[in-house]
């Protein structure tokens, strides 16, 4: 079960992998990765989306890539603040495959 989601809106580069998306989660957060933790990482056409998880003992990639003209999530303003929203069916496609 996880606890905390972390979406990292300035990291897009899918030619990161598995030691290169650590790293720079690690940076953008400025500490280390922590049990529990899902951190969301997506491509700028937010067609592709890996999660890194953390269970301390190991860490996972997980990668999902979404067909053309899909989004999977959306960015709106509210009150003059950006605003991201992911619908809950799918974050399960993201947890249950």
């Amino acid at each position: 079960n996880w606890a905390v989601f972390y979406y990292l809106r300035n990291f897009h580069d899918m030619r990161c992998k598995y030691a290169r998306g650590l790293s720079v989660i690690r940076q953008q957060m400025e500490r280390e990765l922590r049990a529990g933790e899902l951190n969301i990482v997506m491509s700028k056409d937010r067609q592709t989306v890996r999660l890194y998880s953390y269970d301390s003992r190991s860490c996972s990639l997980y990668e999902k890539r979404f067909e053309k003209g899909y989004k999977f999530m959306t960015v709106f303003r509210e009150g003059g603040a950006e605003v991201f929203s992911v619908s809950w069916g799918d974050v399960v496609v993201l947890l249950c495959w």
